[in-house]
């Protein structure tokens, strides 16, 4: 099998065969993640800023073209230099918006001293079907 190495987005890709491995750094080491290209959205997004503290707001097709849906419970996930929105159906949160049009909206600052980013900076989103990933 052969053994290709290319980045996304500052993030190491590891290619064998048809599987694809992500490296994301977490602060504490290194994890590895296997995702099908087709089964992977990426994207960027700007970090807002709501009374005071840090929002990250998430809505249409990132979420839509991954399976995410009005209503659907999550849990949030706060690693060192990650964020993790990860599909649960007994989650304590759950996805907003209309039929259609999904929207996930954090607002605390918390996001801050997980992604060690201020308002107005950019942060990456990788989006699969289980989990939304978020970091600098």
């Amino acid at each position: 099998m052969k053994k290709t190495e290319n980045t996304i987005q500052g993030r190491k890709v590891i290619q064998q065969g048809n599987r694809l491995f992500i490296e994301v750094n977490t602060g504490r080491g290194k994890a590895l993640a296997h995702i099908a290209k087709e089964e992977l959205t990426q994207t960027t997004r700007k970090l807002g800023a709501n009374r005071g503290k840090t929002r990250l707001w998430l809505e249409g097709n990132i979420l839509a073209n991954q399976g995410w849906h009005t209503g659907d419970k999550f849990d949030v996930i706060l690693i060192d230099g990650v964020l993790k929105y990860a599909k649960n159906p007994n989650g304590k949160r759950k996805v907003a918006g209309k039929i259609g049009r999904p929207i996930i909206d954090t607002n605390t600052d918390k996001l801050s001293t997980t992604l060690n980013a201020l308002p107005g900076e950019v942060v990456n989103v990788i989006a699969t079907r289980e989990a939304i990933t978020v970091q600098k």
